[in-house]
């Protein structure tokens, strides 16, 4: 057997640790502003939940809890692209801590309080450096979040209240809203001035009401919520074309969901450690080191005779 055999088999095996580390860094969330009542839990109480791309099916992680239990309801989420932290902003409906700044843990769903936002924020978006733009709802602008207070700082001139909107900001850092709802346009913004540029109308939306939320996939793909606004309100996972603005269906949403964001920092690029891999992915490093040990046995002992 070839010598050169074993630093292939190494290298095929640091290339499958590495796309593991890859995936694992391009997980879609999806929480919800509402789930319903829960054995005794409060009707206005947020869930965090996985979302399978291909599909749209739901996994939950947890309910979304401030300290004490304290249930909250999200309408925004966004992954910081440098710590891999994941921010929220609550709604205007949450029972606890309104409007307000939160981290939540996206293992668990356990929230953690900043600050209030001081404004109604719809959805929310970091761009590349790190800094987090949030939809207005109540003035129809952006904002930046102070992440060490939860403070806004608006852009801009206040124009006239719309309906909730979604926000996401690509890789270019270009910004994109849906300001006039899920029959309107995709909207672009200037981040000195705040002004709209109009965009494509958007055609094909199962629900012609709302875009809740948007977020961009590592491939470049804008993901968005769309609602009928009921309350309960029925939601689909749609995918938007940002040169025509072409609306297509991926799958169902729990209901109430309004907020969704890909983990795609840095920081979740990290290798993972046997303990925190699935069990499938604990199998195949095992078999895969098993099989490295026993080709590099099988060169030595050839050697030798």
């Amino acid at each position: 057997m070839p010598s050169r055999f074993v630093p292939a088999c190494l290298a095929a095996a640091l290339s499958l640790l590495a796309g593991m580390a890859h995936g694992a860094g391009q997980q879609l969330y999806v929480a919800s502003v509402r789930s319903g009542a829960v054995n005794t839990e409060a009707p206005i109480s947020g869930n965090l939940y996985t979302v399978n791309l291909s599909s749209g099916a739901s996994q939950l992680v947890g309910a979304i809890r401030l300290p004490g239990s304290r249930a909250v309801g999200v309408a925004g989420l966004s992954f910081h692209p440098k710590t891999g932290v994941l921010y929220g902003v609550t709604s205007e409906q949450s029972p606890n801590e309104p409007h307000s700044l939160v981290t939540i843990d996206s293992e668990t769903g356990a929230a953690t309080l900043i600050g209030d936002l001081g404004y109604i924020a719809s959805d929310a978006s970091f761009d590349s450096k790190g800094t987090l733009f949030v939809w207005l709802q109540t003035t129809s602008q952006i904002g930046t979040v102070d992440l060490a207070t939860g403070a806004v700082s608006r852009i801009g001139r206040p124009r006239a209240a719309g309906t909730p909107a979604g926000i996401a900001i690509d890789p270019n850092d270009m910004i994109y809203v849906t300001s006039k709802g899920a029959s309107g346009t995709l909207d672009n913004v200037d981040t000195a001035t705040g002004a709209l540029q109009v965009g494509p109308p958007l055609t094909g939306a199962p629900f012609a009401t709302q875009i809740n939320s948007m977020s961009f996939s590592p491939s470049g793909l804008l993901l968005a919520i769309n609602s009928n606004g009921g309350s309960p309100a029925a939601t689909r996972l749609v995918t938007i074309n940002t040169a025509t603005g072409a609306v297509a269906t991926i799958g169902n949403l729990p209901d109430d969901s309004d907020a969704l964001a890909f983990n795609t920092s840095t920081s979740s690029k990290i290798a993972p450690t046997l303990q925190s891999m699935s069990p499938g992915g604990r199998v195949v490093v095992i078999v895969v080191s098993v099989v490295i040990v026993l080709v590099a046995g099988t060169v030595v002992f050839g050697r030798r005779k």
